[in-house]
């Protein structure tokens, strides 16, 4: 589908790298983190995907491509990934969408902040809670899927647009998110990454919420680490 920006992809703004059809990766805040800027098919019009601490940034990215921030979709409740949710809120009405089961995780995000001694404190949205029984919500006319995979945080989700998937810190390109923050469990993360494994087509492009974007079959084939994560449950 083409998108509704200047033809044929303008270059990107400054801070922003464009990867994927409609997405650009904007990256990061006192604690790095990947945002994305993503073009609906209503002209003028994009949601956010995981706006970290650094929503100023990520609003200008979307300015200066002409677009105007309508929605806030959270791959989890992690500071890092629902920081900036209020900024769009506030500014332009956004409505912000989580999974129900991460309300407390999101609720920590300033224990956390203080706990590893980082000089900023964020400012909680109102939510929309998914149900990722029920048809999800819409971006332009393009229903997202929420795809649950509890483990890194209780409502951590894979949130799917079209072809392209994105994964906050339940599956990177290269390596493991593992942290053991509250709440984290690596056996479920396990159990949960198996159980979309053979779902997800070869050619689907991974957005993670560190590090770079990546088709799923490379990754299939060429994260060693994550390869002997989920192997260590077949040895236990």
């Amino acid at each position: 589908m083409r998108s509704p920006l200047r033809p044929a992809f303008a270059p990107p703004p400054e801070g922003a790298e464009l990867v994927g059809e409609g997405v650009w990766r904007v990256t990061g805040g006192a604690f790095p983190s990947n945002a994305y800027v993503c073009a609906t098919n209503t002209p003028g019009e994009a949601f956010v995907v995981d706006p970290g601490l650094d929503p100023g940034k990520i609003d200008k990215a979307a300015q200066d491509l002409g677009l105007t921030v309508r929605q806030v979709f959270c791959t989890h409740g992690h500071f890092d990934h629902i920081g900036g949710a209020s900024h769009f809120q506030k500014a332009y009405g956004a409505e912000v969408f989580l999974h129900h089961a991460d309300l407390k995780t999101m609720k920590t995000g300033n224990f956390l902040l203080m706990v590893l001694k980082i000089d900023q404190r964020i400012v909680l949205p109102e939510v929309t809670f998914v149900d990722p029984d029920l048809p999800g919500p819409m971006a332009g006319d393009r229903t997202l899927k929420f795809h649950p995979v509890p483990g890194h945080t209780p409502g951590s989700c894979f949130i799917q647009y079209g072809e392209q998937m994105f994964t906050g810190d339940s599956l990177y390109a290269q390596g493991v998110g593992l942290s053991d923050l509250p709440g984290e469990n690596h056996g479920l993360l396990r159990k949960s990454l198996k159980a979309l494994w053979d779902q997800i087509p070869a050619e689907r492009l991974i957005h993670p919420g560190h590090g770079p974007s990546a088709a799923f079959g490379d990754i299939r084939a060429n994260n060693r680490r994550l390869l002997e994560f989920l192997a260590d449950g077949d040895a236990a």
